[in-house]
C-alpha cells in the first residue's frame, strides 16, 4: 500500500487491487476533507458555548468560518500533505496565467454549467421531482447583502481550494489508474457526494437529493473535462469561483426583487398569450 501511495504511475497499467485502492485513496481525501472540517470546528462551537466565549455569531461570519477552515486549511493542508508524502511534490499541480482562449473559456464555462444543472433540474420537475435545496438557499431572514458578501470568498477561497483537492489532487490520481475519462467521472461522484451535508443528507427525499447530485455530477463533470483540456487549475478554479458568484448574485436578486418580479410575470402573461407565446 505504501509503494502504491509513494510511487506516481503513468502507464495505467495498474492491477483491479491497485485500481480500487486508488479509487480508495481518492475517496478517502474527498470525504476525509468534509470530516476533518468537522472535527475541527466541533471543539471550537463546544467550547464557545460552554465558556460563553465572546464569538461572532452573524451568519456570514460563520460561513467565513467555516470556509476558511474547511477550505483553505484542510483542503489545502490534505492537497499539500498528500502530494509531499507520495513525492509528486507541488509542481504535479500545474497553475499558469490562463492563455486567451483559456480566459473566453472562463467566461462562458460557468454559464455551460448553468445550462446542465438546469436541464436536469427541469428533467426532474418533468417526473414530478423537485431538486433538494442548498444550505445557502434556506438561510431564513438572512439580509440579502449576505450573498453579495458571499462573492469574493467563493472566488478566492472555494474556487480555488476544491479545484485544488478535487481536480488538482483527486483527478489528476485517478487519471493515472483509470485514464482521463473515467477519472472525470470518478472525482465528480466523489465531488458532488462531499455537498451532501449542504443538501441536508437527503432530508428532501431520496428522489429530491438525486436530483441535485446529479446536477452536481454534470457542472462538476464540466470542470473536470476543462481541466484535462487546459491542464491548468487556474483555468478551473476561476469557473468554478464565477459559477458560483453568478448563483449568489442569482440569489440576491431573487430575494430582494421576487415580489416585484413575480408581479411583472403576472402582468405579462395576457401580452405573452396574445403574441401567441
Amino acid at each position: 500500500m505504501s509503494e502504491l501511495l509513494q510511487s506516481p504511475s503513468s502507464d495505467g497499467g495498474e492491477s483491479p487491487r491497485e485500481k480500487l485502492l486508488t479509487a480508495g485513496v481518492a475517496t478517502g481525501l474527498g470525504w476525509g476533507a468534509v470530516a476533518l472540517t468537522f472535527v475541527l470546528l466541533l471543539p471550537v462551537i463546544f467550547a464557545v458555548r460552554l465558556f460563553e466565549l465572546p464569538f461572532p455569531t452573524s451568519p456570514l461570519a460563520l460561513t467565513a468560518l467555516e470556509l476558511v477552515v474547511g477550505q483553505v486549511f484542510v483542503m489545502g493542508g490534505l492537497s499539500v500533505a498528500y502530494l509531499l508524502y507520495t513525492g509528486r511534490g507541488l509542481d504535479y499541480v500545474p497553475i499558469r496565467r490562463p492563455t486567451l482562449v483559456e480566459t473566453l473559456v472562463i467566461i462562458a464555462a460557468p454559464f455551460a454549467v448553468i445550462v446542465v444543472s438546469a436541464v436536469v433540474t427541469q428533467l426532474g420537475l418533468l417526473f414530478g421531482v423537485e431538486p433538494s435545496q442548498h444550505a445557502l438557499t434556506g438561510m431564513g431572514d438572512v439580509d440579502p447583502q449576505f450573498y453579495i458578501y458571499m462573492v469574493p470568498l467563493v472566488i478566492f477561497v472555494v474556487g480555488p481550494f476544491e479545484e485544488l483537492l478535487y481536480r488538482g489532487v483527486v483527478q489528476a490520481r485517478l487519471r493515472e489508474s483509470f485514464g482521463p475519462a473515467p477519472a472525470i467521472f470518478l472525482a465528480s461522484l466523489i465531488f458532488a457526494g462531499i455537498h451532501l451535508p449542504a443538501h441536508g443528507f437527503g432530508a428532501a427525499g431520496i428522489a429530491s437529493t438525486a436530483v441535485s447530485m446529479i446536477a452536481l455530477v454534470g457542472g462538476s463533470i464540466v470542470f473536470g473535462a476543462i481541466y484535462e483540456w487546459t491542464k491548468n487549475l487556474t483555468v478551473v478554479a476561476l469557473i468554478h469561483g464565477l459559477y458560483n458568484s453568478i448563483l449568489l448574485v442569482l440569489l440576491y436578486v431573487v430575494t430582494v426583487y421576487g415580489p416585484e418580479m413575480q408581479e411583472l410575470a403576472e402582468m405579462s402573461e395576457p401580452a405573452l398569450a396574445l403574441a401567441g407565446l
